[in-house]
């Protein structure tokens, strides 16, 4: 005699093993989107240092370019006081 539930139980069953696999899709995806996050932090911190590197070597340079124009201008006055003014 047949049983009148075994196709209820074997589509409960079906539904249950596409659950599993969902659940492991789901798992995977949290996963990676942890993953991305944990990137993105990372490439928030490495910008954000890569910033103050730029921000310091641009106030080294300034520094530098006005320490050139300070020193061009002690050549032209000691070229003024050797040659007299330029004309």
């Amino acid at each position: 005699m047949a049983d009148p539930f075994r196709p209820a139980f074997e589509g409960l069953k079906q539904v249950a093993d596409g659950l599993i696999v969902a659940n492991e899709g789901i798992k995977k995806l949290a996963d990676a989107v942890l993953s991305a996050r944990d990137e993105h932090e990372d490439l928030r911190e490495t910008v954000a240092r890569l910033e103050g590197l730029v921000i310091a070597q641009t106030a080294d340079i300034r520094a530098q370019a006005e320490q050139i124009r300070a020193q061009a201008e002690q050549i032209r006055a000691l070229r003024e006081r050797l040659n007299g003014p330029a004309r």
